[in-house]
């Protein structure tokens, strides 16, 4: 078995060009089994691949065997006579800082630390322990959140700098090989928290799946390779309307008859090539798109759309443009929870959680008591509107504003949270006192982060949910 699982990597390297004649390759290296597998694959694979290897692990600092693993990793590298780098940082502390989750944290950090250390070493590649199973997760956790095409298409193998060797490999064949060869690791026992929607669809939907079909993950890895390449058709057919664009001094514009002349699945992806040539950041949503294409196909001969980052999409006669320049007001909008939704220039992501002990009402992450079935309206602030912060005296809005010294341009784009005509949040200042849940209670924890900062959702859940 351990044959197979070798031809499967030296398979999967050769069709994607994985490693160029005489690379150095960073392994990132948790001490996990998967992770551990793929190290001691490539090291017995070095001469046959003609690739030179070095190991990065990084400590996150989040559970009391951290460092231990760390010191393990580093024994069988040295073992091994492979370099290993020992990366570490306070996870939580950082997440507490910027508002954002643990998990997109850990993720952001360390993959800046991988990529430091493939320079510092000057590697060609950084290779992850990603497997067939781990590609299902993503590809269904990504089709229950109403991803497209690029979604559907998974963990890609190559992103970048990033290789994935494992990705046709099923789990039982990493255990196999595990066994066979005597390869000690380490179990995360994170790993078996449902409350996790990647756990909870690892152990508990997956295996009513492969019920339906032995063969489960095999066969969405081949639905992960056409969706790839039908991604990657339409959009180099969609790059075609963009032939006529041109550049102006404040943005870029195009006639509208190259977006409404051609079928809708295609305009809509040349949009946000479109947003995209101006602001590399600017990713759209569907409405936002839409809204674009509407724009260009009425009646109207002038109109405009307000779109993040101070972009302004306006429509001139024949002509389409997009401009930056100041925002105007967001829209409001109602939102059922859950949801993640650019608002206003900020990312805002809602999930249902159970409300933690100690200090959890942040700016940028804070935890609402709100029915299962809410609706909230997010709205910019009004005259006479108040709220109560945690450990104060309920203060107009307008007064928060002014004794936190936000500046004027941005008060009317920090959204307020309003439920059955009340408000119960305020972005970038947390919840109303009223409508704090008690620790370990189910709640709704709600992060914002701004969304010229951040990774785009939609980008982010397709390239980095799961690594």
């Amino acid at each position: 078995m351990a044959e197979q699982l070798e031809r499967k990597l030296l398979r999967l390297a050769a069709d994607y060009g994985m490693f160029p004649p005489s690379s150095h390759v960073l392994v990132a290296c948790s001490g996990g089994g998967d992770s551990m597998c793929l190290l001691t694959l490539l090291w017995n694979l070095r001469h046959t691949l003609g690739i030179t290897l070095s190991a990065a692990h990084f400590n996150h600092q989040l559970r009391p065997e951290a460092t231990e693993e760390a010191e393990f990793v580093h024994n069988w590298c040295a073992k091994l006579g492979i370099p290993c780098v020992i990366g570490s940082e306070a996870v939580a502390e950082k997440a507490a800082q910027t508002g954002r989750s643990l998990e997109d944290t850990a993720r952001e950090l360390r993959y800046a630390f991988l990529e430091r250390t493939r320079h510092d070493l000057a590697a060609h590649r950084i290779a992850t322990a990603h497997h067939a199973q781990d590609n299902s997760e993503t590809l269904l956790l990504h089709l229950i959140r109403g991803s497209g095409l690029r979604g559907l298409g998974g963990i890609p193998p190559v992103r970048g700098n990033i290789v994935r060797p494992l990705l046709t490999a099923q789990r039982w064949e990493i255990h196999s090989y595990l066994t066979r060869h005597h390869i000690p690791y380490v179990e995360d026992a994170s790993n078996q928290d449902i409350r996790y929607t990647r756990n909870f669809i690892r152990h508990e939907i997956l295996p009513l799946l492969e019920q339906c079909n032995p063969n489960l993950n095999a066969r969405l890895w081949e639905s992960a390779c056409q969706f790839r390449q039908e991604d990657a058709y339409l959009e180099d057919q969609a790059r075609r309307l963009l032939t006529h664009l041109r550049q102006t001094p404040n943005g870029v514009t195009l006639p509208c008859a190259a977006l409404t002349q051609e079928p809708e699945v295609l305009a809509l992806r040349a949009v946000q090539q479109l947003a995209q040539a101006l602001e590399p950041e600017l990713t759209l949503s569907a409405a936002h798109r839409r809204g674009i294409l509407a724009l260009c196909q009425g009646n109207r001969p002038s109109g405009q759309l307000a779109l993040p980052l101070g972009v302004t999409a306006r429509r001139n006669y024949d002509q389409f443009e997009l401009v930056r320049g100041k925002r105007p007001p967001f829209v409001p909008v109602t939102l059922r929870l859950p949801f993640e939704q650019d608002v206003a220039g900020w990312h805002l992501t809602c999930e249902r959680t159970l409300c933690p002990t100690g200090k959890f009402n942040q700016p940028r992450c804070f935890y609402l008591a709100l029915p299962e079935d809410a609706q909230v309206l997010l709205r910019p602030r009004q005259t006479g509107d108040a709220i109560t912060l945690p450990a104060r005296n309920r203060k107009p809005i307008k007064k928060l504003f002014i004794d936190a010294k936000v500046p004027r341009p941005r008060r009317d784009f920090l959204p307020v949270w309003e439920w059955n005509g009340q408000v119960c949040a305020l972005t970038e200042f947390g919840a109303d006192q009223a409508f704090l849940p008690q620790p370990g209670q189910p709640a709704w924890r709600i992060t914002a982060v701004p969304a010229a900062n951040s990774i785009h959702a939609r980008e982010r859940k397709m390239n980095h949910e799961y690594v």
